[in-house]
């Protein structure tokens, strides 16, 4: 039997997870690089170091043997993440840590993780189930659920002007998301976001931010049972969408990867920059994910969290020369044709200069 934990964000309940498992400062977790910067927020913010991993070049997810060499005495967790929904190998780690499943990019119910002490989803904006602003610890391991559940009672609602913004946020995702729009105001939503006018994906200090004592929000939690219920629904759909990109894809010649449970395609271009410049003038959707090695954080930042250059050569590959294309249910053919013929077009014009 396994307990359910909702906090206000994914990276809260990874939070809770590491907490619950005893990490504390001068402690190692490892992680893979090619991840977003919430996956190693809530690490610094314990005071443990994350210990980067390289990728698998063809699946861009965690390399098994890679992760096990990375395991040394002060390793406390090991978190594995479903990239772009493409199962990692979770049972072949066998690190000898407890292994903690990253699941933001995975519908809930479609994948078991039972291999692992605990797992953690995000329904915010671009995950395959969006319910607003929140996270769910799924926590396997009895005596760790026990410790979290005593944490729990000290986590309160966000404030009730937190609630409001982040209601509206919802309503404005809705009203995008049907009219088809919603790829569109990607800039515009990280612009209000620095202004403090939207709630953003990252916030300005991490170290002090309120949000790590927070619980899911009241109307996230009503809505979240029928969104999830709604994306196992789609799986099928999108299943056949992504079939359907793979077969356009390698008749293009295009190198890429497909998933089992998807949320994105990830294809891989000679010129990154110029793709995604000219996708967005076609009006082409086409993500950037993962944009660095830390996304989004680079300079400075991306070597404030321990990171070394150059010491994941195959994931700064793949955030240079990969993007990914967005799996929907109602993703038309037409739309998918599309896709694969301007990205087709571009590599055959690079390879003619």
């Amino acid at each position: 039997m396994s307990d359910l934990l909702h906090y206000y964000r994914g990276r809260v309940a990874l939070h809770a997870i590491l907490h619950g498992l005893g990490v504390t400062p001068g402690d190692e977790v490892v992680v893979q690089a090619y991840t977003c910067a919430a996956v190693v927020e809530p690490l610094l913010r314990l005071g443990a170091k994350p210990v980067f991993t390289d990728i698998d070049p063809y699946t861009f997810g965690p390399d098994p043997q890679l992760i096990r060499s990375a395991v040394t005495k002060r390793t406390k967790a090991v978190v594995v993440q479903h990239t772009f929904g493409i199962p990692a190998p979770v049972h072949l780690i066998g690190a000898g840590v407890p292994v903690v499943e990253d699941c933001a990019h995975v519908v809930p119910g479609t994948l078991d993780t039972t291999g692992s002490v605990a797992a953690f989803y995000s329904y915010e904006w671009g995950k395959p189930v969006v319910a607003g602003v929140g996270g769910t610890a799924v926590v396997h391991d009895q005596v760790l659920a026990a410790r979290m559940g005593t944490q729990y009672d000290w986590t309160t609602a966000p404030p009730w002007k937190r609630e409001l913004m982040t209601g509206a946020e919802y309503l404005a995702y809705r009203m995008a998301a049907r009219t088809g729009t919603l790829w569109r105001l990607r800039g515009l939503h990280r612009r209000l976001a620095g202004r403090g006018v939207v709630v953003g994906s990252y916030v300005p200090d991490p170290f002090l931010s309120p949000e790590y004592g927070w619980r899911m929000s009241r109307a996230v939690r009503r809505r979240l049972p029928s969104r999830v219920v709604g994306g196992r629904a789609s799986l099928d759909r999108r299943r056949r969408v992504a079939a359907a990109y793979h077969l356009a894809l390698t008749r293009a010649g295009l190198r890429h990867a497909t998933a089992s449970l998807p949320l994105r395609i990830p294809v891989v271009v000679a010129d990154k920059d110029r793709v995604l410049r000219e996708g967005a003038a076609a009006g082409v959707e086409l993500g950037d994910w993962f944009a660095t090695a830390v996304h989004p954080l680079d300079g400075p930042a991306l070597a404030a969290t321990g990171y070394r250059a150059g010491s994941c050569p195959h994931a700064e590959w793949a955030a240079a020369h990969v993007v990914t294309l967005p799996v929907r249910a109602a993703t038309s053919p037409a739309e998918i044709s599309r896709t694969v013929h301007l990205l087709a077009h571009l590599e055959k014009t690079r390879v003619a200069v």
